[in-house]
């Protein structure tokens, strides 16, 4: 006998039916996520307001209209908003430090809650569908860029060149500049390179591929370590679960594919990637270690509540234009000790229910630990340069908590239609 099972009592988070806002919020959605990197697109109020800004807030709007944004309880984001607000308090500029305070709720509002919500209603594969088309979209753009500028030395009037270092001409997009474009990258290859090989999933070969080309192009040494790091991660994890002919012979071609690198492109090579082995770690990173001791410094002189948001500069006579070179010792300086603190539980938090929810489903749900790896690729290579306010850092914290949160209500509803069919068995 068929067991009838009354599925309407199951709550679900699927679409049955799409309206017109919906294709709308799907539209805006993918010049958000696109755009999340436009750093030069955008007029400077005091700070960077960024054209993709706008279509963040009205994605998120159209998500009100559509009844599918909830402003969850977290209470990380809860204590960095109010330890962040303290410190505008006690900052060098409060009028500068309540500019930026503005920064951070909109990061809150309009990029975390956007992304999470957007995941949970909408789902991950339409979610990944997205992010992947825009990578795609930006991959083409950046060939066009490159192409122009070595061909016929023309450069696109919104995506300018990086300029030239050493003979060697530096691309970043339309990304500030290139360590910034290589750390957004870095989110893709991380992903992909994982589900590639852990998950099994085929088709994330060219995603492997063309994140590493792009990688490559934009000639930042940041970007030549992200790669490192990425493959170095995900084949320790593949070569744990056992050890095959397949995964030795991966490892043969990747060491293949570094001495052809080495031997085709020797100039870039000596200058982009040598130098981490060849020059002290300051000189490798363009300067930026030496500025760590300054930062730290600022810290130890306000090591509470920091100098305020936006206010390191100032604080040091200077514009507010010159920030340090550190995420972590940036939050420390500016927003003090308990902000970084409870910025970083955020990270690991959500990191951790992920996994949570990715063991309990008996390692089903692969794409929850890739961006697991990839938030921790990316905090890694944010150690040498700045931003805690980063509009696609912030886009890949709620990526993770909503991927969290969707995979954990599949996980419920599992369990409720296996205690349902218990009941049946027994009244039968």
């Amino acid at each position: 006998m068929e067991l009838s099972i009354d599925r309407s009592r199951v709550k679900v988070n699927t679409i049955v039916r799409l309206n017109a806002i919906d294709y709308i919020i799907f539209f805006f959605m993918f010049l958000s996520t696109l755009l999340i990197g436009a750093d030069v697109i955008g007029i400077n109020v005091g700070v960077n307001l960024r054209l993709d800004q706008i279509f963040l807030a009205f994605t998120s709007l159209m998500l009100v209209l559509r009844n599918k944004y909830r402003i969850t309880n977290n209470i990380w984001i809860f204590l960095f908003l109010v330890f962040s607000l303290i410190s505008v308090a006690f900052g060098f500029n409060v009028s500068r430090g309540v500019l930026y305070y503005f920064s951070i709720i909109y990061n809150v509002v309009f990029i975390f809650y956007l992304y999470a919500n957007f995941i949970y209603f909408y789902g991950p594969r339409r979610f990944m569908k997205i992010f992947r088309h825009t990578m795609y979209f930006q991959f083409i753009l950046l060939m066009l860029q490159f192409a122009l500028m070595m061909v016929f030395n023309y450069e696109i009037p919104f995506m300018p060149s990086y300029g030239e270092f050493k003979g060697i001409h530096r691309f970043s997009l339309w990304f500030y500049e290139p360590s910034y474009f290589a750390t957004y990258v870095s989110i893709w290859l991380s992903v992909s390179l994982y589900l590639f090989l852990i998950a099994k999933k085929k088709g994330y070969i060219k995603d492997v591929i063309l994140s590493l080309i792009m990688l490559v192009i934009s000639t930042s040494t940041s970007g030549f370590v992200a790669i490192a790091v990425v493959i170095v991660l995900v084949y320790l994890l593949w070569i744990l679960k056992s050890i095959s002919l397949k995964k030795i012979l991966f490892l043969l071609l990747v060491i293949t594919a570094i001495v052809a690198f080495r031997l085709i492109f020797d100039h870039l090579y000596d200058i982009f990637v040598s130098r981490l082995f060849n020059s002290s770690l300051d000189s490798s990173t363009g300067g930026r270690v030496s500025m760590w001791t300054e930062t730290f410094n600022v810290f130890k002189e306000n090591p509470w509540f920091g100098v305020g948001p936006g206010n390191y500069g100032l604080y040091l006579g200077f514009d507010e234009t010159y920030v340090p070179s550190n995420v972590t010792l940036d939050m420390m300086a500016t927003l003090g000790i308990f902000a970084t603190i409870v910025f970083y539980m955020l990270s690991i938090t959500l990191s951790w229910n992920a996994l949570k929810v990715y063991w309990r489903s008996k390692r089903k749900f692969k794409i929850l630990p890739a961006f697991v790896l990839a938030l921790l690729v990316f905090t890694l290579i944010l150690q040498v340069n700045q931003g805690y306010l980063r509009l696609y850092h912030w886009m890949l914290l709620g990526v993770l908590y909503g991927l969290t949160r969707y995979y954990k209500k599949a996980l419920k509803r599992q369990w409720i239609i296996k205690k349902m069919q218990r009941e049946q068995n027994i009244n039968q």
